[in-house]
């Protein structure tokens, strides 16, 4: 019997049994990392529970509303929480597509920076402090979503030269006590959120309350 017919057939069974892709947004890939920001968290303590966990990721449903993790964001990162404050401004960042998706990128690049500060890396300090200030600049005049960008602007600009004075071999010894300090008006946000038609809101500018899908350590 010639072998070509079952090669053939055998070929064709092949196809149709092979496993078929899943495609998956960005945010529900379990263990997926934010390459853009190039922050990894924080390692954990020796005797530290999570570490048995280390690199492990559970996607976990969430309620949130823009203004809250913005509010959180600003509490985190002035406690210097930098990581955590990534992370809460991130979560809408990801949602967003309109004209203040810039805005939430360089308030989380802000707290990128200040992760890799913390931890002496000038060379991820200098390069995110950098990219930072370019997504805020266009925010300066007039500010966006409540925050005096101007004000951050500056403030991170400043940190910056620091940095840059310091160098390599003196990073270590940047004063954190001198970082930015997060606000934005809360009041002001129903017409930031018009103006700017940003994700996470009605057609008044109110927040509305959403569920997203996030993937986070799954000892947390």
């Amino acid at each position: 019997m010639d072998s070509a017919p079952r090669t053939a057939a055998r070929l064709r069974v092949a196809t149709i049994l092979a496993p078929i892709p899943v495609a998956r947004t960005r945010r529900q890939q379990v263990g997926a990392w934010y390459p853009s920001q190039m922050v990894q968290p924080p390692s954990p303590q020796a005797g530290d529970s999570r570490s048995l966990a280390r690199g492990k990721k559970i996607l976990v449903h969430k309620r949130i509303t823009v203004p809250g993790n913005l509010q959180q964001a600003c509490d985190q990162f002035n406690a210097a929480e930098f990581f955590e404050c990534h992370e809460s401004i991130e979560e809408i960042w990801q949602q967003e597509q309109g004209e203040v998706r810039d805005l939430y990128k360089g308030l989380i690049q802000v707290a990128a920076a200040f992760v890799h500060i913390s931890r002496a890396n000038f060379l991820g300090a200098d390069r995110l402090c950098s990219t930072a200030l370019r997504y805020l600049d266009r925010y300066r005049s007039g500010g966006a979503m409540g925050f005096d960008v101007d004000r951050i602007w500056r403030e991170a600009a400043d940190a910056h030269g620091r940095v840059r004075a310091l160098g390599r071999s003196h990073i270590d010894e940047f004063d954190l006590a001198s970082r930015p300090y997060y606000a934005f008006d809360r009041g002001a946000i129903p017409a930031e959120a018009w103006r700017w038609r940003a994700w996470g809101f009605d057609r008044e500018g109110q927040p509305l309350e959403l569920e997203i899908d996030v993937a986070e350590d799954s000892a947390r």
